[in-house]
């Protein structure tokens, strides 16, 4: 009930994975090159951290056309390997 009330009121944007490449090398801050992508939120390169540089664009989009309530960045970790 409360998450259909929920759904209704608001418009909820889910953005993946953000660091695809260096998950799949076994990193989860560090991109493929080497880079913590936490530490270039502030500034990303287009050409350099795209994911970032790409999602901080479509917050700004969002932003434009509606009032935003919040974004929220979760991380989840696991020490099982293939999972």
């Amino acid at each position: 009930e409360d998450a259909t009330k929920l759904r209704s009121q608001c418009t909820i944007h889910v953005i993946p994975m953000l660091n695809p490449d260096g998950v799949i090398n076994g990193n989860y801050r560090c991109s493929l090159a080497n880079v913590d992508l936490n530490r270039k939120w502030e500034n990303p390169k287009r050409h350099v951290q795209p994911t970032i540089y790409h999602a901080k664009e479509l917050i700004r989009s969002l932003a434009a056309k509606k009032t935003l309530m919040c974004v929220i960045d979760l991380h989840g970790h696991s020490k099982k390997m293939n999972v």
